[in-house]
């Protein structure tokens, strides 16, 4: 009894305790059901807890399954294929092609002299960039950029392409697709981009008046500054401008000393005949009364106190060559200095390089010179050597003609761009006013219009002509039999601006085109030129007496024979180097010089040697006696 009461006893707790765990199991369920019913959306309850995430099927068999369900994100490039597209468009090839907008509707590329007149209205060639993939409306938006004029052009345009050849050639027509023109298909007819599209209106002619300087059209051509107005503007517009242009005068409105400063500098001036200088045009008639009755000097000596006398007066007149070169080299500033340091390789394109680098001094001080590697301090034998080959090679390198007949300027617009011609000038004027030597080569014509300005076409022959093609192209037109060997130069004959009807009775005015056409195009050369020569007053003193200067400029013509000219004439022949009999020649000679020079002196030459028959027989009494000299000093 006792054991089984013992047992009850033991088990009688273990069956109340897990009661009350089943119990708080119960309670626990009955809360989360409650729980549940009463927040059906699943947000987050007031105890904190989160919303359970609800996982839609792709996802639960994706993350089940992955090898069999991937995912709809976009990897790699995928992701960002439409940007990929457009930056793809937005960096498409481009290609340079070349196009020529002409005025109206013509068969024939445009002649030379017409080529300016297009370029300063806007049109002419330009280099337009395309995408490859361009169409029609594409081609067309960017010529209408490019081209201004092209925006009023409402009568439809074909594009031309020239046949070969040189001169003014033939335009064939280049047909459009059906869509209109394409790059690709332009860019195959041009052979990659080697040829010119010319754009030649169907209904309508453009308007060829120029463009203002400041269009957006010459944004990107080479732009110079004019002398006279201080306008900056295209190197085609300023060619034109240089000879309308009359100075631009801005008077200060505040500043009433200033403003009739301003007013006298507008003024005209005229140079007085005399004295050369520049005085406003209400002025001259009362200088000139006064300055013939003067007996001062041009450029008088600051220390030199002393008045000039009337025999004084023939040092400042311009009536020979040495009275010229004598004012000349008055007008050089002694007080400073322009040196330069040269070499002798490739003289005359470096030194004219260096002639324009110098800004610190102006070539109307006295020059100096050093040749790189050489010791040497130039007293005037160098500088005198630098003008010599300088003057030597500018006529190989910026002239051309036959020898000992005149020369002209050559047709290089690169020089006239980077204003080579000007420098050519002060060099000139710089070797007549410190001893160097004359450029006598230039023809009749150039010298006549470095004189005055202007061209007299009158007086313009095909001896004028030095240019080889032209030349050749009037011998062919000479030697032309019949219409048909002429028809064979007919497209050079029309680029020379020839208009009339080509035929046998017509070779005179064919050669007179051509000859107007060589010599008219270095006008801007001359022009040039001229501008550089104003240095030391030069062109005034051209312009003022002509004739003493031809002789410094103009070759052939020798009106005073003097010892040099009868010494080159002679042409001795020595015996051989070193040996006595020469050293006597030699002395012989030099007694020859030496006598012709004081004959010279005493003003006999002139009246001995009036005509060139005269000359010729001097030089044959010079030989004789020299043959007579060398026999008697061989004999003895």
């Amino acid at each position: 009894m006792a054991e089984s009461n013992n047992g009850s006893n033991n088990t009688t707790p273990q069956y109340q305790g897990n009661g009350a765990v089943e119990s708080a199991v119960r309670n626990l369920v009955s809360l989360l059901l409650n729980n549940i019913s009463t927040n059906p959306s699943g947000r987050p309850t007031e105890s904190g807890q989160p919303e359970p995430r609800t996982l839609t099927i792709q996802q639960e068999m994706t993350r089940s399954f992955p090898g069999h369900f991937k995912s709809n994100l976009s990897r790699g490039k995928k992701r960002c294929l439409t940007s990929t597209k457009q930056l793809v468009k937005a960096g498409s090839k481009t290609t340079g092609l070349s196009f020529y907008l002409l005025s109206k509707n013509t068969s024939y590329t445009p002649l030379p002299a017409e080529e300016l007149e297009l370029l300063q209205a806007g049109m002419g060639r330009q280099t337009v960039s395309l995408p490859e993939d361009g169409d029609h409306a594409e081609i067309s938006r960017l010529l209408e950029e490019t081209f201004p004029k092209m925006e009023y052009l409402c009568g439809g345009w074909l594009l031309h392409k020239a046949t070969g050849g040189s001169g003014r050639r033939k335009l064939t027509v280049i047909p459009p697709e059906t869509e209109g023109y394409s790059v690709k298909t332009l860019k195959a007819v041009s052979g990659g981009g080697k040829s010119t599209f010319y754009i030649v209106p169907l209904q309508e002619t453009l308007d060829t008046s120029p463009l203002p300087p400041d269009s957006q059209h010459f944004s990107k051509m080479p732009k110079k500054l004019c002398y006279q107005c201080n306008e900056v503007m295209p190197l085609q517009m300023l060619a034109v401008h240089i000879n309308t242009c009359k100075g631009k005068f801005s008077p200060d409105e505040t500043d009433d000393e200033e403003s009739e400063l301003c007013i006298v500098k507008s003024k005209c001036k005229v140079i007085c005949p005399i004295c050369t200088k520049d005085f406003p045009e209400d002025e001259i008639t009362v200088h000139a009364s006064l300055c013939g009755d003067s007996f001062q000097c041009m450029v008088p000596e600051e220390n030199d106190q002393t008045t000039c006398t009337p025999t004084q007066t023939s040092v400042c007149t311009t009536d020979s060559v040495e009275d010229v070169l004598r004012c000349l080299e008055q007008q050089v500033d002694t007080t400073t200095e322009f040196k330069l340091c040269v070499d002798r390789e490739d003289l005359p394109d470096r030194g004219i390089l260096q002639w324009q680098r110098k800004k610190s001094a102006s070539p109307t001080s006295v020059l100096r010179v050093v040749f790189i590697g050489e010791a040497g301090v130039d007293t005037g034998a160098l500088r005198k050597e630098f003008l010599s080959d300088m003057i030597s090679g500018i006529e190989s390198r910026f002239f051309e003609g036959p020898e000992n007949k005149g020369k002209n300027p050559k047709y290089s617009l690169t020089d006239l761009d980077n204003e080579n011609f000007r420098t050519v000038g002060e060099i000139i004027a710089v070797s007549l006013a410190q001893g160097g030597p004359s450029p006598a080569f230039f023809k009749e014509w150039c010298y006549n219009f470095l004189c005055s300005g202007e061209v007299d076409f009158s007086c313009l022959s095909k001896e004028d002509v030095a240019d080889v093609e032209s030349s050749l192209l009037i011998s062919k037109v000479e030697d032309a039999a019949d219409i048909q060997s002429l028809m064979l130069w007919a497209d050079e004959i029309v680029t020379c601006g020839y208009t009339n009807q080509i035929k046998m009775d017509s070779k005179e005015s064919m050669i007179r085109a051509i000859v107007l056409h060589s010599t008219t195009r270095l006008i801007p050369m001359l022009q040039q030129l001229r501008k550089g020569m104003e240095l030391y007053g030069l062109v005034n003193l051209m312009a003022v007496n002509p004739e003493a200067c031809h002789s410094l400029f103009v070759p052939g013509k020798i009106l005073k024979p003097d010892a040099d000219f009868i010494m080159m004439s002679c042409q001795p022949h020595f015996s051989e180097k070193g040996t006595s009999r020469e050293r006597t020649e030699r002395k012989i000679i030099n007694f020859c010089k030496i006598s012709c020079r004081r004959l010279k002196h005493q003003k006999r030459l002139q009246k001995h040697f009036q005509t060139s028959q005269m000359e010729t027989q001097a030089v044959q009494v010079v030989k004789n006696q020299s043959l007579l000299l060398s026999s008697m000093c061989s004999s003895g």
